[in-house]
């Protein structure tokens, strides 16, 4: 169980080991937000799009560990407000910050935490069973203190962190304090109860705050997020998301009507290997000036993760894992030993067959998820981590249902939608494709998911660390995209559907097909396969 006791024991220690190493885009974040809460640059606002994997969360880090804005803090005069939307966020962003807290201010660490409040309504407890004494072994810390941490007012506090902003506001203005403002605008969101629905006086004053006025209660905002990510959870909400988002709220303000500088999408993904990050860069982050780059070759991380599991001596058991064999299972054995043999991170599953108006599951999909998932379990046991999503719930059930018939009951293996994938990340990640089709009329285009939120492919193809495989109809989702652009020129859908087909077509450029290629044919290139299954 999870409590603020074992957190702080777990900073504590090792927080002389502590090294915050930041890319060069973190650097250039951290600066624009240094410069909106010091009141050095041209607005009071900065805001951070963070692709997939990018580490928004750092530049929250790289703030608290700067000396300029904790001598700005430590005045008096302002407090820091960290708000997520989520409790295990919040939670997430305490314990990044705790060690460079720790760390830039150097006193006991009794008085440290007393500095320090954590608020939401699922918040871990102070302490619980023999927590707080484990606690004692490693530092001088009263049980006052951590319920102080969750249950205290904001007087003595300087580090606030809260799972609402609509919960904290009210008290912020009451309170008398300025405050600096971060908020961590996830793109897990719950969009059924908005959670930065900015009023009309709010508004006005992001926009003092942008032409750097700061009379009310906020000294300056930071906001990091990113909306091409954001999938409505609600369905009265799906196609709205972005107008409920702050960030849009932010680059409009500064970057449209001021011109301000203090606006940037980072750059590096630590998740996504290269070049697998290519599709989601072209289509979804090209327009913002950036080129979306890796850490680490996706050769190299397979190599490496490969290089402790023998999963060559495996095979004879794994082959004959499944009973109902056929010409599905061969397909799928060949093509896994091929990828794991020839380290190609990427395999793209064309099936014959679309998802029916009226249904949200397709059988093919569902057995090649299950397949894919059981046989790679198989092979690479229980060090490598492996999801299974997809758009539907149904289409996800579906595919667990069947993975338990075919002798998969206890598999470590994670099913998930893709709103649930939401801000998380596996090692492999099995996503299977929702409708790609549209009827050639504009009213059943917007019910097809992909080109009503077309941030659901987004998500779909940026939640592997290791590999990733599409189960779908990736030709007929490009061909789609294309009409639809066409389509939908006059009814704005133009732009939406063309990051579909760029995203598809970079995709499949991976596995060696151009740009021009109408008929699809299996394909293999260094990075990915490309197959098709008749059925």
């Amino acid at each position: 169980m999870t409590t603020l006791a074992s957190i702080i024991r777990e900073a504590l220690n090792d927080v002389d080991k502590y090294k915050l190493d930041l890319t060069q885009s973190l650097r250039d974040a951290v600066e624009i937000s240094k410069k909106a809460i010091l009141h050095e640059g041209d607005s009071l606002m900065a805001g951070i799009r963070g692709p997939p994997g990018t580490g928004k969360t750092k530049v929250m880090e790289g703030l608290i560990y700067n000396e300029d804005v904790i001598d700005e803090l430590l005045s008096g005069k302002y407090k820091f407000i960290y708000v997520a939307p989520t409790n295990e966020l919040t939670t997430s962003g305490f314990a990044r910050a705790l060690r460079p807290i720790i760390k830039m201010l150097s006193e006991p660490i009794d008085e440290i935490l007393s500095k320090i409040r954590i608020y939401g309504s699922t918040i871990p407890s102070p302490y619980f069973g023999n927590d707080l004494n484990e606690l004692k072994k490693v530092a001088t810390v009263s049980n006052d203190v951590l319920k102080k941490m969750v249950n205290g007012g904001i007087d003595d506090a300087i580090f606030v962190f809260a799972t609402s902003y609509q919960s904290v506001s009210k008290k912020m203005r009451e309170s008398g304090y300025k405050f600096i403002l971060f908020v961590d605008e996830a793109s897990k969101m719950p969009f059924y109860l908005p959670f930065n629905p900015v009023s009309e006086a709010e508004l006005r004053e992001l926009r003092e705050l942008a032409q750097g006025n700061a009379s009310g209660v906020v000294h300056s905002l930071v906001v990091v997020g990113d909306e091409r990510q954001a999938v409505a959870v609600g369905p009265e909400y799906q196609g709205y998301g972005k107008s409920l988002l702050l960030l849009p709220m932010i680059e409009n303000i500064l970057v449209r009507e001021k011109g301000s500088r203090q606006f940037m999408t980072l750059d590096t993904t630590f998740r996504l290997p290269e070049p697998t990050q290519w599709p989601i860069g072209d289509g979804f982050y090209a327009d913002t000036g950036i080129q979306l780059r890796a850490v680490e070759d996706a050769k190299n991380r397979l190599e490496n993760r490969l290089r402790n599991i023998d999963w060559e001596e495996r095979r004879s058991r794994c082959r004959n894992l499944v009973s109902d064999k056929g010409n599905l299972w061969n397909t799928v054995v060949g093509t896994v030993e091929n990828a794991l043999s020839s380290l190609i991170p990427v395999i793209l599953v064309n099936t014959k067959n679309t998802i029916k108006a009226g249904e949200n599951s397709e059988p093919t999909r569902v057995r090649l998820a299950a397949y894919y998932a059981i046989l790679l379990k198989c092979l690479l046991g229980n060090n490598v981590g492996i999801s299974v999503i997809g758009p539907y719930i149904d289409l996800v059930e579906d595919a667990r249902y069947y993975l338990r018939k075919i002798g998969g009951a206890k598999v470590n293996i994670r099913f998930l939608t893709v709103q649930s994938m939401l801000g998380g990340e596996d090692d492999i990640v099995i996503s299977m494709l929702g409708k790609e089709w549209t009827s050639g009329t504009n009213d059943e285009e917007e019910v097809t998911i992909y080109f009503r939120e077309p941030e659901n492919l987004n998500v779909q193809l940026s939640r592997h660390k290791l590999m990733l495989i599409v189960i779908g109809n990736p030709q007929t989702l490009r061909n789609s995209a294309a009409e639809a652009a066409h389509r939908g020129k006059s009814r704005g859908l133009s732009a939406e559907a063309k990051r579909i087909h760029i995203t598809i077509d970079t995709l499949l450029r991976l596995a060696g097909i151009s740009a021009n290629e109408n008929i699809l044919k299996p394909s293999e290139g260094k990075y990915a396969m490309f197959m098709k299954v008749d059925q």
